[in-house]
């Protein structure tokens, strides 16, 4: 696969500084697409002639000076008016929202095109950080959220929720159009392209930390497999994560596989007769798995009052349940 042939991004602006800036963005966020800038229309025909585009972005000024006339396998028009009628092949999207949601439908849209990328390659290996617990109202979340941001200081850090009702739409005070049951959709139907170009246009971004927003409907995570899961980590390490922190809300068939692939397991527990009963039986049924040595790589959290415990969305790394987790994950400081 050649980067001329297949996976370039051409964009074409007239102003500069405009033109810069997608560049850049577009660039730090290793979507896959090869960037190509220009300024003016005839330097675009002539590259044009002797290279494939697969995705033009341009605005409807540009456009209408000679965008319109350049083969590719899908142009992206930025313009005031995203409602208008387009061409076949022309995609618009509405130029007045931040970079990251414009380039969010780009790749949504190129993900259902089956559009082509370049595939990384990554040297460095991938380590699951594991939460899970059968005791509820543990901090189990918070814990996780905290070890996230924590971890995403040294390495590129992703978190998945495997909760039924995570409420991260009200936590963190916004709708998604692209959620974990949608990435899962194109995981299994479509080519590692599509699914590559979902996961950019999905993954949101909170106080360091990569997210993808957990399923809407909470009985699409009983049609997720731990197969699947597992490529979706693969397909998270080929985007280059080197951390994965799983919130594991319920405890999908199969859960024994992520647990034995995970780097750290933490289970959150409480210090009463029930959370006791209920941890005791977990692991009994653990040590009837005589292929899978779990019991002795959990660790058990007992964690304290907290008198400052923020919201998920805040940052808890200098908070008294971040340096918690800290010790954990690195240690007395």
């Amino acid at each position: 696969m050649t980067h001329s042939k297949s996976s370039t991004m051409a964009i074409y602006f007239a102003e500069m500084d405009y033109l810069e800036c997608f560049m850049n963005y577009i660039s730090e966020k290793n979507t896959g697409f090869v960037c190509c800038g220009f300024t003016k229309s005839d330097s675009l025909k002539e590259y044009a002639k002797k290279n494939h585009i697969a995705v033009l972005l341009t605005d409807s000024v540009c456009f209408e000076k000679g965008a319109r006339h350049i083969n590719s396998e899908m142009t992206v028009v930025l313009t005031e008016r995203p409602d208008t009628e387009n061409p076949p092949g022309v995609y618009t999207v509405n130029i007045l929202q931040p970079v990251d949601e414009i380039l969010r439908e780009i790749l949504k849209t190129a993900a259902r095109l089956d559009i082509t990328v370049a595939q990384s390659v990554l040297s460095s290996s991938l380590n699951i950080y594991s939460f899970f617990s059968p005791v509820g109202r543990c901090l189990k979340t918070s814990l996780a959220v905290a070890a996230a941001q924590l971890l995403s200081d040294r390495d590129r850090t992703i978190y998945i929720n495997l909760e039924p009702d995570s409420g991260f739409s009200v936590l963190f005070g916004r709708e998604y159009d692209t959620d974990l049951s949608d990435l899962m959709f194109y995981l299994r139907d479509g080519s590692h392209d599509s699914a590559s170009l979902m996961l950019q246009s999905a993954v949101c971004d909170s106080q360091g930390i990569s997210y993808i927003p957990s399923v809407m409907n909470p009985g699409d995570l009983f049609q997720i497999s731990c197969d699947e899961l597992i490529r979706l980590f693969d397909l998270l390490q080929s985007n280059g994560y080197k951390n994965i922190v799983l919130d594991l809300g319920i405890l999908l068939p199969g859960f024994e596989r992520l647990l034995a692939i995970s780097e750290k397991i933490f289970m959150p527990v409480l210090n009463d007769s029930v959370s006791a009963a209920k941890t005791s039986q977990l692991f009994s049924y653990l040590r009837t798995l005589e292929d899978i040595r779990i019991e002795d790589r959990i660790r058990n959290l007992e964690p304290p009052f907290f008198k400052d415990l923020p919201g998920i969305a805040g940052n808890m790394r200098h908070t008294e349940i971040g340096r918690y987790m800290a010790g954990f994950l690195y240690g007395p400081s």
